[in-house]
C-alpha cells in the first residue's frame, strides 16, 4: 500500500475521530496509537484528561480553533485502559503503521482498500 502524505488540520482529526466512532461505537473513547504514545482528540481528550489525570495540550489553532490533544506513554496502555473501564467508559485503539514501521496518525478506509485490493488490468 502506497503511502500518502497527509496534512494534518482541525478537519482531518474530526474526520478520522468521527470514522472510528462510526465504526465501533459513538460513546468509545479513541486512542491512536503515534509513535511511543497513545493520543486523543476532541471529547476523548476532554474525558481522558479528567478520568486519568494527565493534562491535555494544544495540538493545533487553525481558524481561531483549538484542537486538543490528551497524550500518554504506549507502556501505559493496559493500565490507563483498566481505568478507563473502570469508570464505565469503552475505548478503541488504532495501530497503523506507515511504510518504516512507526505507528502514525492515519487511518485506512474502505476505498484505500478496495484500490490496494483491485486486480491490475492487462
Amino acid at each position: 500500500m502506497k503511502e500518502l502524505e497527509i496534512e494534518v488540520t482541525a478537519d482531518y482529526i474530526h474526520h478520522i475521530v468521527g470514522v472510528m466512532k462510526a465504526r465501533f461505537a459513538k460513546d468509545v473513547i479513541v486512542l491512536f496509537h503515534v509513535a511511543d504514545k497513545y493520543e486523543c482528540f476532541l471529547e476523548d481528550s476532554t474525558l481522558v484528561s479528567e478520568v486519568l489525570g494527565i493534562p491535555q495540550e494544544s495540538y493545533l489553532r487553525e481558524n481561531g480553533t483549538t484542537v486538543y490533544v490528551t497524550r500518554f506513554p504506549a507502556i501505559e496502555l493496559v493500565e490507563y485502559r483498566g481505568r478507563l473501564t473502570a469508570a464505565g467508559y469503552a475505548t478503541c485503539t488504532n495501530e497503523t503503521r506507515g511504510g518504516d514501521g512507526r505507528h502514525i496518525l492515519k487511518i485506512y478506509e474502505s476505498d484505500e482498500f478496495e484500490e490496494e485490493s483491485e486486480p491490475d488490468e492487462e
